[in-house]
């Protein structure tokens, strides 16, 4: 690769020197390789957490309605309300630890962490709780349900994104040769 470089930049002429300053400050290849096989990493764990998001939210929808619908009792709810709020929050955390070196970087980022900050500041605040005298109300578990469909729009639309960037990455490494199959 650098026979070919150095034969296209005596072909310059004059702008020689510039083609072979850009040669010297063209990353190392085990730089490449860390860049590469780290976001790989990363891109699978924004792919897990995404999933592991959608999957939470759409089984708290699932309990909202089985509730609406006096398919559950209010002690199931509330069992299972909570199990699935508080897997989302823990994979939304992950997301949030995810984006975090690429937060100023992809127009995805900021999107992302503006609502992990909200769902998270939510979450502390008390605004998920629902009152047991209450659960029964349309207005109380709409309120819940219009937050989590919300998120489950969000995270419908992130994850072909998150899938894309996954297989990119997966499919990088293969560009740069840097599997025992190349």
């Amino acid at each position: 690769r650098k026979l070919l470089v150095q034969d296209l930049c005596s072909n310059l002429g004059p702008r020689e020197s510039s083609c072979t300053r850009s040669l010297r400050k063209a990353p190392q290849p085990s730089n490449m390789v860390f860049f590469t096989i780290f976001a790989t990493l990363d891109s699978v764990t924004l792919l897990a957490a995404m999933t592991g998001l959608l999957t939470s939210c759409s089984f708290s929808l699932k309990t909202i309605a089985d509730l609406e619908y006096d398919m559950k009792n209010s002690s199931d709810f509330f069992q299972s309300y909570n199990f699935h709020f508080n897997c989302e929050t823990g994979f939304l955390i992950l997301n949030l630890v995810a984006i975090a070196p690429f937060l100023l970087d992809w127009w995805l980022a900021p999107i992302q962490a503006v609502w992990g900050v909200v769902r998270v500041l939510r979450a502390l605040s008390g605004g998920n709780k629902v009152p047991e005298k209450d659960v029964f109300k349309p207005s109380v578990y709409n309120a819940q349900r219009r937050w989590q469909m919300a998120g489950f729009f969000l995270y419908l639309v992130s994850i072909f994104i998150y899938f894309a960037r996954a297989v990119a990455a997966v499919m990088d490494i293969h560009i740069h040769g840097i599997t025992p199959y190349d």
